[in-house]
């Protein structure tokens, strides 16, 4: 008899939804075990050695390629491929704001459609010791299959929360944060011009055309144009 977490990998592989996630390949399925994650178990190839941790618990079913092959490309799995479960804290933006530290750096994504994209500014993140990242629920979700593979597995590394525009802006006001919107507008500052910011201070992205919207260019505090890398290794302490 099949588990059910088996029957839900099926399903997931066909349409994503909350709270799973689909863990394609060997490094995604180490990612989210060493980010403690809940992974109910994983599909492994006959001709795979990898191995699960004793400690983990979870259950591993091997299969053939072929079969293996018919439920995903394998060029993804490679071989291996897990079902992993959302953090229940995935949607506390307000809790996690609160307890960050008093120099915090946080990313904050309100509205974006393109994986590749997300997968880069949470690998931007992770690689200046972001805080985390904070999604709006009005663009794509970081954990659809395409954003974690151009994450490189990092969104399982990197604390990641999601919730409404508003209740985003509003968590960030609560817990005094300062606003720096990456804007492509002419009459935005350049990165070299940002001021020394030791507080609490999050990085505000438009949306794909680099451009933010009337109500988060209203929210900023600052404004400033250039690439995300760039304008994150200024507000880097």
């Amino acid at each position: 008899m099949e588990p059910d977490w088996l029957k839900t990998l099926r399903t997931q592989l066909d349409t994503r939804n909350d709270p799973w996630v689909v863990l394609e390949g060997q490094k995604s399925v180490e990612a989210a075990i060493a980010g403690w994650w809940e992974v109910p178990g994983v599909l492994v190839a006959e001709d795979h050695p990898w191995e699960a941790p004793v400690w983990s618990g979870l259950e591993l079913l091997r299969r053939g390629r072929n079969e293996m092959d018919d439920l995903a490309d394998p060029s993804t799995h490679e071989g291996v491929l897990g079902l992993a479960k959302l953090p229940n804290e995935t949607g506390d933006v307000a809790a996690f704001m609160k307890g960050l530290e008093p120099e915090a750096l946080l990313v904050v994504c309100p509205r974006l459609d393109d994986p590749a994209l997300i997968g880069e500014i949470v690998r931007g993140a992770d690689a200046f010791d972001a805080a985390g990242v904070i999604f709006g629920a009005e663009g794509m979700s970081p954990f659809e299959p395409e954003a974690v593979r151009a994450s490189g597995s990092t969104v399982f590394k990197l604390p990641v929360r999601i919730a409404d525009g508003g209740m985003v802006l509003r968590c960030l006001l609560t817990a005094g944060f300062q606003l720096i919107g990456l804007d492509d507008s002419a009459d935005a500052m350049p990165a070299s011009n940002l001021p020394d910011l030791a507080s609490r201070r999050a990085l505000i992205l438009g949306e794909e055309d680099g451009r933010l919207g009337r109500f988060w260019r209203k929210a900023c505090n600052l404004r400033v144009r250039g690439d995300a890398d760039t304008v994150l290794s200024h507000l880097a302490l």
